[in-house]
């Protein structure tokens, strides 16, 4: 009787062996495919980030750009020491608190360009994320309070789905996912763990 039954356990332990390696694989599986979709996520939040309305002012530089072609500032404006120009050229100076679509020059209230350490200009999609989750470069923020903060933030981020016209007349691009879609898509990816990709 107890061989019998030494037998069927061990007839039954490679079966049990095989479903625990088949379970193990499957949520290995799983959660490389959640990392994929992840990752995937944040190839179309970079779309947003690396559109002109958002690295004009996320320079790398002493200066503004403008236009979707991303030209140096016309008046030879500078960042200055609190990134609001200097004393001789704010950024108030000619930036009012609303667009202007009568001369094209944009505005917000406090109109300034991103600190140098928030600049995205020319980085590749995995420097930019992780540009993006570092605390030293973002304000400080937590993935989560990133997420808010492009959900929330009325003043700069809200601006780049409503910049108004360009001095032409001609109403200015604006980013190529809808702000709302744009806040969702980040909240899921910070649910999935915020990945970078490689």
């Amino acid at each position: 009787m107890r061989s019998s039954r030494m037998v069927g356990v061990c007839i039954a332990l490679p079966g049990i062996l095989v479903a625990a390696l088949t379970f193990a694989w499957i949520a290995r599986a799983q959660q490389s495919s959640s990392r994929q979709d992840a990752v995937a996520m944040f190839a179309r939040i970079a779309t947003v980030l690396q559109s002109p309305r958002c690295l004009n002012c996320h320079t790398v530089t002493d200066f503004p750009r403008q236009g979707d072609d991303r030209h140096a500032h016309i008046f030879a404006i500078s960042r200055g020491p609190d990134d609001r120009g200097w004393p001789t050229g704010r950024c108030t100076s000619c930036h009012g608190e609303a667009n202007n679509d009568v001369t094209g020059i944009p505005g917000r209230p406090d109109w300034h360009l991103a600190p140098l350490s928030m600049g995205w200009e020319g980085l590749s999609q995995p420097q930019l994320c992780r540009r993006l989750l570092d605390p030293g470069a973002n304000g400080h923020r937590t993935p989560q309070q990133i997420a808010e903060h492009i959900a929330g933030d009325r003043q700069f981020v809200a601006w780049a789905w409503s910049p108004g016209r360009n001095p032409a007349g001609l109403e200015r691009s604006v980013p190529p996912i809808p702000h709302d879609a744009f806040a969702r898509l980040v909240e899921q990816w910070v649910a999935a763990g915020a990945p970078c990709p490689h």
